[in-house]
């Protein structure tokens, strides 16, 4: 099982658990996604836990930062260390 975490923008995160094909987010008691403050934040959620890839993804502002049309599809996926 695989972590991915996505960074939005003001600072917030959210996490999903599961593979390439299939992946479930993590839910807060509210029945809404869980939102975390930091990477820190999310490693001592999951504490004890074993994954085997974690993913980090972000949107990237490049071509709107450039004069381009933004790519809202674009983004930067990292396998971090964990």
């Amino acid at each position: 099982m695989n972590l991915y975490i996505e960074s939005l923008e003001g600072g917030y995160y959210v996490v999903a658990t599961g593979n390439d094909e299939t992946q479930k987010p993590v839910m807060a008691d509210s029945g809404r996604p869980q939102t975390f403050n930091s990477v820190d934040q999310i490693r001592e959620y999951f504490h004890g836990k074993h994954f085997d890839k974690v993913w980090l993804k972000q949107c990237t502002p490049y071509d709107e930062m450039v004069g381009q049309a933004d790519n809202t599809e674009k983004t930067l996926d990292v396998e971090i260390a964990w």
